[in-house]
């Protein structure tokens, strides 16, 4: 499942939220795998949204996440946390660990773009 979703200025929003408020293996997995793209910032000004995400708090960062996987149609009520894995393509990876035991692979672009891969067989 391929989905493309925009989120505007969502890094802007979860840093200014949080201010107010105080792997899968083999060809198996690949072919359970659901993918969606989910635009999480502006990288159209000029900003590098990969490495704002990177500079993020956990908190922070989780907003981010926690938007873009709901807004891509995948299931996720709350990111408990995430954990950052070894980059992707050039591009910095995380596992966002949702309530419920499910879990998505979240890289970001520096123009913003979010690609969510979830094991659908779970």
């Amino acid at each position: 499942m391929m989905k493309r979703i925009l989120l505007p200025s969502l890094v802007a929003l979860a840093l200014a939220g949080c201010q107010q408020g105080g792997e899968a293996t083999g060809n198996a997995a690949a072919d359970n795998a659901a993918e969606a793209n989910a635009v999480v910032g502006n990288g159209a000004m000029g900003n590098n949204v990969a490495a704002e995400v990177v500079a993020m708090n956990d908190a922070q960062r989780n907003v981010v996440f926690i938007r873009a996987i709901m807004d891509a149609g995948l299931k996720c009520d709350h990111v408990e946390s995430s954990q950052r894995l070894p980059d992707q393509d050039g591009n910095p990876l995380w596992r966002a660990n949702c309530s419920g035991g499910v879990a998505h692979m979240v890289t970001i672009t520096p123009d913003g773009t979010a690609k969510i891969i979830s094991r659908t067989d779970r």
